[in-house]
């Protein structure tokens, strides 16, 4: 859904007009029909100022039920989106992990023409590469060891359909 009849649907069902809305903003209502037109986007802090008035959190006030992503308050990082099918149990990659999960085949490409120039070792050289589905499969077993065992590979399972 766009943001602007986001904001216009959440501000209608509030019960506020626009001349209310931007008294208890602060802004000019040219302001709030520009956020709702979606001719002006609202910065980071007027989307708090809104969420207050409101008294919604910022996921409540810009996310459909379906679309909220899931936020891991532990570890501070929002999940992969929620929907109905698997009902927020995935969670997302943090950026780190997916760098390392980007990085990782390109360092064993690396390591095998390292060892093909440097040492001649083209054929037994290429066993590098087996490496990288083990590697995955590790990080998988790792991120779902304080899991279930048995829902861990039930995911995988749905995961790689």
């Amino acid at each position: 859904m766009d943001i602007s009849k986001k904001l216009r649907d959440v501000r209608e069902n509030k019960g506020l007009s626009v001349e209310e809305l931007a008294e208890k903003c602060e802004k000019d209502i040219d302001t709030i029909n520009g956020w709702e037109d979606g001719s002006i986007v609202p910065s980071a802090s007027e989307l708090i100022g809104l969420s207050k008035v409101y008294e919604m959190t910022m996921d409540e006030m810009i996310y459909n039920d379906v679309e909220t992503p899931e936020y891991n308050a532990e570890k501070g990082t929002y999940g992969e989106k929620r929907s109905h099918a698997n009902n927020g149990k995935k969670r997302g990659f943090t950026k780190a992990e997916k760098m390392t999960l980007l990085i990782f085949p390109f360092l064993c490409l690396l390591v095998f023409l390292t060892l093909g120039f440097a040492m001649g070792l083209w054929h037994p050289g290429w066993i590098v590469f087996v490496i990288i589905p083990v590697y995955y499969i590790l990080v998988f077993i790792l991120r779902n060891i304080g899991n279930d065992a048995e829902d861990a590979v039930d995911n995988y399972i749905d995961a790689n359909k």
